[in-house]
């Protein structure tokens, strides 16, 4: 366990490095946008490092443990899906943020359509990204107490101190660097674990021969309808998300945006390959009641003590990775709510983002079991995309039609979603639809 706490001690030490040299001499275009200027391959891994998160590892590997390869392949299905619809519409989008000076989606609302619509929009993202982060923060909170053997709640406090301290010393720039250091932890060591833990299982003929009946059933999760539904409408999410908008605006040109998510593409394969794989072999090698635990139980199966620090620091990695990405996309949509001068910019900017990181570990402090409200806020997200598609695509849609195909299937998603949660998303996504194709034929 010493030499577990001296490797992670050396991972944060390295991550709180590369934040100070790289936030010298910032500017707040830096901060929150890198001043446009993100490279091919840094915005590639750094949204490879995103996207994975929580839900791609520890998910993946506790659900394939538990019932198979069926939901370790809709997710990343879903991820492939998602990138290649952010590919078609990057240029459009880069474009926008260019002639509008956008940090976020917000902004994108507030320019095609109007200050309603802005207001509104703000709003609902800080509610998506707050939660988001309350997720995430869950995962590490729980593994540093495993870790560390103290409390959830000091975990807590310490895990926020670490990924809000160095998020906010640079912004959005520090998010994407460390960002492309956490994908090739994540990358190394899971290839490593997967090695490891086929010689664990006596080779992949024994491995398969030993799985439990049911576990290569692509549809056993939850059925071909489930299937398809969770792909299709995963991919749309992504679109919701201001996080990948806030790397879009970044981007060096729209090119670079449109091939970064394309890239992206076959390094999400192989690293959801590879974690698919360690939950195939955890079925086979570990027997716990916690399905939770399982990529944790089976690192301490397989690993050598020295690589058990560093299969830990991966997982951290990728949770952290995706933690800093959300910190900054609603700080950007305070700091622009907020108008704030430019002589004080660069402070406030910092508090804004270590305040908003702070309202994020406490969703997580005070709701730490928070699935549910996850699945509410996979189904707002997705309310945004038809008028997404109509300010990208139409210039006829109205500001009306943005605005009420937003705020009607909202307030009747959170009118339904406990009575109903997992259905709801196909009333309120459709209404959302039909309002920004009818609402101007309609209302005159």
């Amino acid at each position: 366990m010493a030499i577990t706490m001296w490797i992670l001690l050396g991972y944060f030490v390295l991550l709180f490095a590369v934040a100070w040299y790289f936030s010298r001499h910032q500017d707040i275009e830096g901060y929150f946008a890198n001043k446009r200027q993100t490279s091919l391959w840094l915005m590639t891994f750094s949204t490879v490092a995103t996207v994975v998160g929580a839900g791609g590892t520890v998910g993946i590997v506790a659900e394939v443990y538990h019932s198979g390869i069926s939901y370790g392949l809709a997710l990343p299905a879903a991820y492939v899906f998602g990138m290649l619809i952010l590919a078609w519409l990057a240029p459009r989008i880069k474009q926008a943020g260019d002639k509008y000076k956008a940090y976020t989606v917000v902004d994108f609302f507030g320019s095609r359509f109007d200050e309603k619509n802005r207001i509104l929009t703000a709003v609902l993202q800080l509610i998506l990204l707050i939660i988001w982060i309350g997720a995430q923060a869950v995962a590490i909170a729980s593994l540093t107490s495993v870790l560390t053997k103290i409390e959830y709640t000091w975990s807590l406090v310490l895990t926020a101190l670490i990924t809000i301290l160095y998020t906010g010393m640079g912004g959005l720039k520090i998010d994407i660097i460390t960002d492309f250091i956490q994908f090739w932890i994540i990358l190394i060591v899971f290839t490593v674990l997967a090695l490891m833990g086929n010689h664990a299982t006596g080779g992949i003929s024994a491995m398969f021969s030993h799985l439990p009946k049911g576990h290569v059933d692509p549809f056993a999760f939850g059925g071909v309808g489930w299937f398809v539904g969770i792909v299709l409408l995963s991919g749309f999410l992504f679109l919701g998300n201001t996080a990948h908008w806030q790397r879009i605006f970044s981007a060096e040109s729209a090119q670079v945006a449109r091939s970064s998510f394309l890239w992206t593409i076959p390094f999400v394969i192989i690293i959801s390959l590879i974690i698919l794989w360690i939950g195939l072999e955890s079925s086979v090698t570990l027997h716990i009641t916690d399905k939770n635990k399982a990529i944790f139980a089976f690192m301490d199966r397989v690993l050598p003590s020295g690589w058990q620090g560093v299969g830990y620091a991966a997982v951290l990695a990728v949770i952290m990775s995706s933690i800093d990405s959300y910190v900054v996309g609603g700080s950007a949509i305070i700091y622009k709510l907020l108008k704030t001068d430019q002589v004080r910019s660069m402070r406030r900017a910092r508090v804004i983002t270590v305040i908003f990181g702070l309202l994020g570990f406490l969703i997580a402090y005070l709701i730490p079991d928070i699935v549910r409200l996850s699945l509410l806020i996979t189904y707002l997200a997705l309310i945004f995309v038809p008028a997404i598609f109509a300010g990208l695509f139409s210039k006829k849609v109205s500001s009306n039609a943005a605005f009420y195909s937003v705020l009607v299937p909202t307030i009747l998603l959170f009118a339904l979603f406990w009575e109903m949660p997992k259905s709801v998303f196909l009333i309120t996504t459709l209404l959302s639809v039909l309002i920004v194709l009818f609402y101007d034929k309609v209302v005159k």
